[in-house]
């Protein structure tokens, strides 16, 4: 095709300037969605109970693994006895962590926490809310690889799970995140767009609720309409980026407690499942107070299936929640 032929078919001259031009229009928005996904911003917030012996690792290997786009980091302490908000406030001189804040909360409950950052803390600016535990550690440069996975995931997704790394029955959780889309509160991140839908349907979670990783997973993955089905692309990973914790061992007491705490939170929480399974999310009560009387009246019927250890371990924690009234 000569200049000559362009000019005497100027339609046809139209036409492929046309096409030059949407080509580079194409490269430009491109260009300007990349741009755009690695200035995505991103908060970092830390649930703590009773974790000054933790925080060290915790908080340095959060610092070590974010970037200039991290807008800001809270550490919430929930209802801690020990030393969790001093050792915090420590580190958080020793690192020069400027951008790390420190929330005092009296009420020792995860629910709580988590309903008082969604609901009271977060604001939308940030494209993603990571939530952590302050027991474990952080892969490599892990928040910012998240990010930019979920910044250029599809619109209908809410939330990005850390992949668990470590631990035993490791392949089993890896299955449970990439065959059945669950997450873990050990590392998640929140897009804004289901930040604004947990705000506008005032999801909230019960105070008392165990399991509450279950419920979450159910959440996202129904977009809160708790149907019996998962809705396709909520929830998304990426391989091999996540979290490591440190296997408990047999010979330390402190672990030792952990694991049967870890127990009896499971198994309290399948049965208290039951009981909100047949109420609406929206109608759902603010503790699970009446529900935890319930389920101490038919205690034995509801506990047949569990052995004598598992059953002692959940009647002690479902009776410590009733006498705090949660």
């Amino acid at each position: 095709m000569t200049y000559r032929t362009l000019f005497r078919y100027p339609s046809y001259y139209n036409k492929l300037s046309a096409h030059y031009f949407g080509f580079a229009l194409g490269l430009l928005i491109n260009h300007a969605k990349e741009y755009t996904v690695t200035q995505a911003s991103y908060n970092i917030v830390m649930f703590a109970y009773n974790e000054a012996n933790n925080l060290a690792n915790s908080v340095t290997a959060v610092a070590d693994n974010c970037d200039n786009n991290l807008h800001k980091f809270y550490l919430m302490a929930n209802g801690c006895t020990d030393k969790t908000v001093e050792v915090a406030e420590a580190l958080k001189r020793k690192l020069n962590f400027d951008k790390m804040e420190v929330i005092n909360i009296e009420l020792g409950d995860k629910c709580n926490a988590w309903n008082h950052y969604v609901h009271n803390v977060a604001d939308e600016e940030p494209l993603c809310h990571f939530f952590v535990d302050a027991d474990v550690i952080f892969s490599q440069q892990c928040f910012p690889l998240l990010v930019e996975k979920i910044a250029k995931a599809n619109d209908s997704c809410h939330i990005i799970a850390g992949m668990p790394l470590s631990g035993r029955n490791l392949e089993f959780y890896q299955s449970l995140v990439t065959e059945r889309f669950c997450f873990f509160g050990n590392l998640y991140g929140m897009h804004q767009r289901y930040l604004k839908l947990v705000k506008e349907k005032n999801f909230k979670l019960p105070i008392g609720l165990n399991w509450i990783d279950s419920f979450l997973t159910k959440a996202a993955n129904t977009d809160i309409q708790f149907i019996q089905r998962n809705l396709p692309d909520r929830v998304i990973h990426l391989p091999g980026v996540g979290f490591h914790f440190e296997s408990l061992s047999p010979f330390n007491w402190d672990d030792i407690k952990l694991y049967k705490n870890r127990i009896a939170r499971y198994e309290l929480g399948k049965i208290q499942e039951t009981y909100l399974d047949d109420i609406a999310a929206n109608k759902w009560p603010a503790t699970m107070h009446e529900i935890n009387l319930l389920i101490a009246e038919s205690f034995e019927q509801k506990t047949e299936a569990l052995g004598l250890v598992k059953k002692y371990l959940v009647k002690k924690r479902l009776g410590r929640l009733i006498a705090k009234g949660k």
